[in-house]
């Protein structure tokens, strides 16, 4: 009788635990998960006034760090699903609010270090370009940057993806107060590598190219495309020649090689 009594006793201070255990994990703050982002992006993605809890929240965020500045986009709304969890994955819906930013994506995150994206769509203003390319703060870029992708899956095997980036209004540091246009980047995304192109949609330069990036390995980016001014080529002028070699007629070459390692940046190699 004693050893049965002992057993409920344990049983039921387990199940106490168990059950305090779970309230905590429940009404988690949302500053856990700010915290836990700050550590994983080395501080280049955080969060600020953080509110809700863990699995249903919102904050500030903000893009960036050191020499290319720090960005507030708008307010973060997130909802993760915590029944995922017991099967080893993340599943979350996530939406950005700003003023010059919006965007919404479901995020799943699968065993074997897989993240999958679904449902992409944002706008955001083309200078966070430098956060990402340092470089391209050289040219100020002005404009918003669109996103959609039905799907982008990303593993240590590679990138599967049909991605469309688009610059509207482009302008920067040279090209004065009027647009240049709309131009269109596609991802197409096959594994281990992805095709890259760029053209035109409107505008007074005409920009093309195609380029091809190693998504494994060494992350090896190479492009090859050209810029030819449909227009005023002299006020264009001071925006074409850093941009590459003369071709003759005011066409310019535009060819780089960068690394861009975003399967080791994310941790998953």
């Amino acid at each position: 009788m004693a050893r049965a009594s002992i057993r409920r006793i344990a049983g039921y201070v387990a199940l106490g635990i168990a059950l305090y255990a779970a309230f905590l994990i429940a009404t988690a703050p949302a500053s856990w998960l700010a915290e836990a982002v700050a550590r994983l992006t080395d501080g280049r993605i955080t969060f600020s006034a953080p509110s809700g809890t863990l699995w249903r929240g919102s904050a500030e965020l903000h893009a960036g760090s050191g020499a290319a500045g720090i960005r507030h986009l708008g307010r973060l709304h997130w909802r993760i699903n915590p029944w995922w969890l017991f099967l080893g994955r993340a599943h979350a819906r996530v939406e950005l609010a700003g003023t010059m930013a919006q965007g919404s994506a479901a995020l799943r995150v699968a065993p074997g270090r897989r993240i999958a994206v679904e449902n992409l769509s944002a706008a955001l203003p083309a200078d966070i370009a430098a956060l990402v390319y340092a470089p391209a703060a050289f040219f100020e870029p002005r404009g918003t940057i669109a996103l959609r992708a039905p799907s982008v899956v990303l593993s240590a095997s590679g990138l599967w993806t049909d991605l469309e980036v688009q610059w509207q209004n482009a302008g920067g540091r040279f090209t004065g107060p009027a647009s240049l246009g709309d131009y269109r980047v596609s991802v197409a995304g096959e594994g281990q590598t992805a095709a890259i192109r760029l053209d035109t949609l409107r505008g007074d330069l005409d920009l093309a190219g195609q380029g091809q990036w190693n998504v494994t390995g060494d992350g090896m980016l190479r492009f090859n495309g050209t810029a030819t001014p449909r227009g005023d080529a002299a006020r264009l002028e001071p925006l074409l020649r850093p941009l590459g070699r003369d071709l003759g007629d005011g066409r310019r070459q535009i060819r780089f090689t960068t690394r861009l390692p975003l399967i080791e940046q994310l941790g998953l190699s």
